[in-house]
């Protein structure tokens, strides 16, 4: 966006423009371009620009020139075997400001050299484009080649001229041609090297009587569009249209997020699986909680305890007997209740009594060998050799006898314990399952009966073989409840696992959704702003844009007024309104102080009129680099009164740029020359073979002279009064002569031209 009008919107928004910190940087960045905008979208705002000084278009259109603009006067146009032109022929002009009407009946060919520099700038004139046979007689038919167009420009500040020319191989099309610039100092470069593209367009120096006339034709908006270029509100535009772009690519994230909730949510509905309904209900609360909706679908947080995937995941993790651990505790079991009825009948405590009363008679006897009579019975010689080997013998076997007692006693209460710690209780999941209406598709019920029954056990005393035999038994029924328990364990995996298989792609899905979720939460503020900052600039764009249309309008009216000669239509303001496809220029205007619309109360001469006073201001703003405008035909249509408008509107123009007019009859010249305007005249002939002469008739020199003369052999006039006006003539003459002179010189020089005109105003005499 240029300076001037990035200015415009600095200042309005420093003027409290409403906007919050936030929707201004997006603003101002909307209007800096595409990757600021962005960059501005993703928290990194762009630095505040100074603020510009240069002027809105068309404010110093007095000057003719704009700070910064570098300007290009025509010197010559030259054309071959194009048109109505065959043999090469030269247009030579006068690079400055300055008005040259080039004059010839229709059919002279003094068009050609209008179209030729079109052509040689655009590549085509749109009269080419619309119509088939101007585009197939491009040619000249008495000499088709070769076909060349040069044009010389003296470029404001450069020495030398720059030339541009545009040539056709002998078959070539009017598309398919070959453009050359060569600068003074011989260097060659392409027509874009010159920076016109765009200006040639926003600028466009060239008015065709046909443009003239379909100015106000077609569609409103195209109008509107040549002005809005002019204006810089194609910019403007631009910048509203990246906001609208980033604010529609922010909801799309934010309407993408919001559909993919919905969609996920309805299909949880078709879903058995508490957790699907879990999520939908995280999913329908307005302030969405993802930190809880991530622990559900990542699993840390997936189940609720007593529901169906609780239930399920118990199930697959129940623990089922160890058949052989029971089998071999049965065994044991038996084995012991076998050791019992071995050892039945004997006292082990008993035995184990008798043995040490004996190790203590033996003690005695060892102590006191010689008493022999029994301590405790009193026999006499009870305790000899053979009683001690018999007691010996014996305490031995009361040892043997109460070890294995005690041994299987020990075995015995030992298997009881292992047996009892093989049997775990009924686990809660069964017990629960009994009172619950959750359908989980296995029959628990079966499963907590097997359970149950194994879980009981008989009473079970350890010093009793049978008992231990019964509890084997029951060991040896594990069998029935691990069948069982291996059932539920794969049914219950099997479930989880299918219910798993629907849970998880919507897991998967919404884990994915999340990082929608996360961007379009984060994009709504920022949405709000871009909505805030695009409402702020299209409110403004309606003042903005008449406000940099007023210099313009206000030059189209002036220039209205001088060519309104006689018509009772009076121009108005003149207004671009509406948008997008509304978007049109409004041309107020009154008929005889009633208020109307222009073009639909003037003539075909006023139109013309009237788009010529528009066309002016637009080609001359000091923007532009082209410091001539070509007008052709301007004339036609209009009565004598407005071609006397026409030669002050075209001589005020010319005081700030070069003018060049082509005109078929002579009304135009002879206005100039009854105004006594400034101007060159060149009169155009056409030869048989397509023989283009030109003749210069009107240069100031020449008529200065020519005024001269005239008084000079008119008898009529007194001598005095010859003697008055004849030196002052050519005194006229000598100095526009010497006028032109100083000019050419200078500016070949490379002296920019506003130099040039100050070096003029300050002479003083014809040194």
């Amino acid at each position: 966006m240029d300076g001037a009008l990035l200015d415009v919107i600095l200042g309005r928004i420093d003027n409290d423009s409403g906007l919050s910190e936030r929707a201004s940087d997006l603003l101002l960045a909307a209007c800096l371009g595409d990757e600021a905008l962005a960059d501005a979208v993703g928290g990194r705002p762009p630095a505040r620009p100074p603020r510009a000084s240069s002027p809105p278009p068309g404010s110093d259109g007095d000057s003719g020139t704009a700070p910064g603009t570098t300007g290009a006067y025509l010197t010559s146009i030259t054309v071959e075997g194009f048109r109505g032109i065959g043999p090469a022929r030269t247009l030579t002009l006068h690079p400055g400001r300055g008005l040259t009407v080039v004059a010839g009946r229709n059919g002279s060919g003094k068009s050609t050299f209008a179209e030729a520099l079109e052509v040689l700038l655009t590549g085509s004139i749109p009269r080419f484009e619309t119509y088939a046979v101007f585009r197939d007689g491009w040619r000249n038919l008495h000499k088709n080649h070769p076909t060349r167009i040069r044009a010389e420009f003296h470029i404001d500040g450069a020495p030398g001229v720059t030339v541009v020319e545009r040539t056709w191989a002998a078959n070539a099309d009017l598309g398919t041609s070959t453009t050359t610039v060569n600068a003074a100092d011989g260097e060659t470069s392409s027509l874009e090297s010159l920076g016109w593209s765009s200006h040639l367009t926003t600028y466009k120096p060239f008015l065709a009587h046909a443009d003239l006339e379909a100015m106000f034709e077609g569609r409103p908006s195209e109008l509107y569009d040549r002005l809005a270029a002019v204006l810089g509100l194609g910019e403007l535009t631009a910048a509203q249209d990246r906001l609208a772009k980033q604010r529609r690519k922010l909801e799309q994230v934010v309407r993408s997020a919001e559909a993919e909730r919905k969609a996920i949510a309805d299909e949880l509905t078709a879903l058995d699986d508490e957790r699907a309904a879990m999520l939908r209900d995280l999913l329908a609360a307005g302030d969405v909680d993802l930190d809880g909706i991530a622990r559900l679908v990542t699993g840390t947080d997936s189940t609720a305890p007593g529901g169906a995937i609780d239930v399920l995941h118990r199930l697959a993790g129940l623990s089922a007997p160890d058949l052989a651990a029971t089998e071999a505790t049965a065994e044991r079991l038996r084995r012991a209740a076998d050791g019992l009825v071995a050892v039945t009948g004997t006292e082990a405590a008993r035995a184990r009594a008798r043995a040490d009363l004996l190790r203590q008679a033996l003690t005695v006897h060892d102590q006191h060998p010689d008493d022999t009579d029994c301590p405790v019975c009193g026999r006499t010689a009870a305790l000899d050799g053979t009683w001690r080997t018999r007691t010996t013998a014996e305490i031995a076997r009361l040892e043997n006898e109460a070890t294995a007692a005690e041994q299987a006693h020990r075995e015995a209460a030992d298997a009881v314990r292992a047996a009892t710690a093989l049997v775990a209780p009924v686990p809660d999941v069964l017990q629960t399952r009994s009172d619950t209406t959750l359908d989980v598709g296995i029959d628990t019920a079966t499963l907590l009966h097997t359970w149950a029954a194994w879980a009981q056990l008989p009473e079970v005393r350890a010093n009793r073989p049978d008992d231990l035999r019964e509890l084997a038994d029951h060991l040896a029924g594990a069998g029935g409840l691990v069948a069982a328990v291996d059932e539920a364990r794969t049914l219950a995996a099997t479930e989880l696992a299918s219910r798993e298989d629907r849970w998880a792609p919507l897991a998967e899905r919404t884990a994915a959704w999340m990082g929608q979720w996360r961007a379009a939460t984060d994009h709504r503020p920022t949405i709000a702003h871009l909505k805030a900052a695009e409402k702020w600039l299209k409110a403004a764009h309606d003042d903005i844009r008449n406000e940099r249309l007023r210099p313009i309008a206000e030059r189209a009216q002036a220039n209205w007024r001088s060519l309104r000669h006689e018509s009772n239509v009076d121009l108005g303001a003149i207004r671009l309104a509406g948008s997008n496809t509304q978007r049109r220029v409004v041309l107020d205007a009154t008929v005889d102080g009633s208020d109307s619309n222009a073009l639909g109360v003037m003539s075909q001469g006023e139109v013309n009129a009237l788009a010529l006073s528009v066309f002016l201001p637009r080609a001359t703003l000091p923007e532009s680099p082209f410091r001539f405008v070509v007008i052709d035909d301007p004339v036609q249509a209009m009565d004598p009164a407005k071609v006397d408008g026409l030669a002050r509107v075209l001589h005020d123009a010319a005081q700030t740029h070069q003018v060049v007019v082509f005109t078929h009859d002579d009304r135009l010249p002879n206005a100039l020359r009854r105004l006594d305007l400034a101007a060159t005249i060149v009169q155009v002939q056409r030869r048989p073979g397509s023989i283009v002469e030109l003749s210069p008739v009107g240069d100031p020199a020449t008529r200065a002279l020519s005024d001269a003369r005239v008084v000079a052999r008119d008898r009529r006039v007194p001598p005095e009064v010859k003697q008055r006006v004849v030196p002052g003539q050519c005194r006229v003459a000598l100095e526009a002569a010497l006028t032109g002179i100083i000019i050419r010189r200078e500016l070949r020089a490379g002296r920019p031209h506003h130099e040039v005109d100050e070096l003029l105003d300050d002479a003083r005499s014809l040194r």
